[in-house]
């Protein structure tokens, strides 16, 4: 009979379906004996829609490519033109008329440069709000996580997926669960364990790409005391075993051993894996962030965690 494990996904996931590809390609990994049950939270994330509303754009601008090119050429042609002509008046004593060309030839220029200054501003807006929308889920839920009320709905959403697939006995004392947490996942988790009221009990605790002791560092966790130099925050009991793979390309994956200590004084054991091949796709495009599901190394770890045999680091 396969063993239930949670697998609650990190950042950036919107997709339900994607979760699940996630929860069977490390499911591969394991070899059988564990049946992962993916928690997914994505739908309670950060909401982008209306995010072009905020995108400034500008009142004037060329319709498109080749009116902008005009534009641009229009504008050094009419101050030439019209200060060639104006010098021309002037030259013949018409004064007036030489004003008048003057200022219609700046006036036509600038409206001009408006128009072409338009057009490649809010080129560059379009690429700001595609970028934007592109990295947004990253910091966005991160954010948002931090609201009191967006974390009780994630961790609800838990307890809920919990209850009614599992029981209303498991993850509470005397029955502890084992969780596979990824990113904001391990973060949501962790939290849960440190509740005053209620706690998420947890036999076996997974994190992958995560980050509850950066979390911890900037806003101590409820219950827990803050990290001081030389002194590791020592954990209660809800959580008996902790592994923390972290990828050494992954920007936003951290180490758990210097910042804690389980109840029974040990460390959680932080174990770095690579992922991918590419320094840059790893790092700068965030793949390794992504990329442990499939990973035969972390699914060597995992399995072994979760078997509670010895981790060969």
């Amino acid at each position: 009979m396969q063993q239930p494990v949670l697998l609650i996904h990190g950042i950036a996931m919107r997709r339900e379906q994607k979760v699940d590809e996630y929860a069977q390609a490390l499911e591969s990994q394991l070899g059988g004996g564990y049946r992962l049950l993916p928690i997914f939270w994505g739908d309670l994330g950060a909401d982008d829609t209306y995010l072009h509303k905020v995108i400034g754009r500008h009142d004037s601008r060329s319709d498109g490519f080749w009116e902008m090119l005009q534009d641009s050429l229009v504008r050094p042609v009419m101050r030439g033109s019209g200060k060639a002509r104006a010098w021309v008046e002037t030259q013949r004593g018409e004064h007036r008329r030489s004003e008048a060309i003057s200022e219609r030839s700046r006036r036509v220029s600038s409206s001009a440069r408006r128009r072409v200054r338009g057009y490649l501003g809010d080129k560059f807006q379009d690429a700001r709000l595609w970028l934007t929308q592109q990295s947004l889920p990253f910091t966005a839920d991160v954010i948002v996580y931090q609201s009191h009320s967006y974390r009780q709905k994630i961790q609800q959403r838990i307890r809920e997926v919990i209850d009614r697939e599992l029981g209303q006995d498991v993850g509470r004392s005397g029955s502890p669960v084992k969780v596979i947490a990824h990113s904001l996942g391990g973060v949501a988790a962790f939290d849960m364990a440190q509740l005053a009221e209620d706690p998420l009990h947890i036999d076996t605790f997974v994190t992958l790409g995560s980050q509850p002791a950066l979390f911890h560092l900037l806003d101590p966790r409820e219950g827990l005391a803050a990290y001081e130099e030389d002194k590791p925050v020592t954990l209660p009991d809800t959580i008996a075993h902790w592994t923390n793979v972290w990828d050494e390309y992954d920007l936003l994956a951290f180490a758990a051993g210097e910042v804690f200590r389980l109840h029974d004084g040990q460390r959680p054991i932080d174990i770095a894996v690579r992922t991918t091949r590419s320094r840059l796709k790893g790092a700068a495009m965030m793949r390794s962030h992504l990329r442990y599901f499939g990973s035969r190394d972390t699914g060597k770890i995992v399995r072994a965690a979760l078997d509670g045999s010895e981790i060969n680091e």
